[in-house]
């Protein structure tokens, strides 16, 4: 929601101060009322009791974890950094029957951050939860694309991350999990 908005530029104090602009600043009016929607919606069905998140916590979950990740004219997956977990859906976050939760990430987010490989293991791991709202048994195939920002470094030795992409993991191993009503899962 965030590309190319006609929006007025507050710093031009003409009368022709309307330009099209792109970014969170653009985004952020209709995240902030997609999340009002969820939010609404988790109060009503008291699924902060259910699930034990705050209604702020469930609604970026909700929003992250049915969020379909957008593609560019090749195919490829736009950089997180310029499209976050992707194209937001209410209708989606509000009748999924699970959402996911990721371990460390207390605030709701459902992404995994990596970190620094300080011991240059080369070695990363985290963890995340499918958490079913349902009463019923869900299943769902398991696949994932993990990539990353390229940094690049200038003359003046200063680090920087590009709008590129490095893509560590195009064609994992799929697996099935089933997870029944109780969150347990089932083989």
């Amino acid at each position: 929601p965030g590309g190319n908005i006609y929006s007025i530029n507050g710093v031009d104090t003409s009368a022709k101060g309307y330009e099209v602009m792109s970014g969170t600043s653009m985004a952020s009016p209709q995240v902030a009322g997609m999340a009002a929607v969820v939010a609404q919606y988790i109060r009503e069905n008291g699924l902060e009791n259910q699930t034990g998140l705050s209604a702020r916590q469930l609604a970026q979950s909700l929003l992250m974890s049915t969020a379909v990740p957008m593609l560019d004219a090749a195919g490829e997956y736009y950089p997180v950094i310029q499209q976050g977990s992707g194209l937001a859906n209410v209708s989606a976050a509000v009748r999924t029957p699970a959402f996911l939760t990721v371990d460390g990430m207390d605030d709701g987010m459902v992404k995994a951050q990596l970190g620094d490989d300080a011991d240059r293991t080369g070695v990363y791991s985290f963890t995340f939860d499918l958490n079913n709202l349902s009463d019923e048994s869900v299943s769902y195939r398991l696949s994932g694309d993990v990539f990353t920002q390229d940094v690049f470094e200038s003359e003046e030795g200063i680090r920087y991350l590009s709008h590129e992409k490095s893509n560590y993991g195009e064609q994992q191993d799929t697996i099935l999990y089933s997870i029944n009503q109780d969150g347990i899962m089932v083989r």
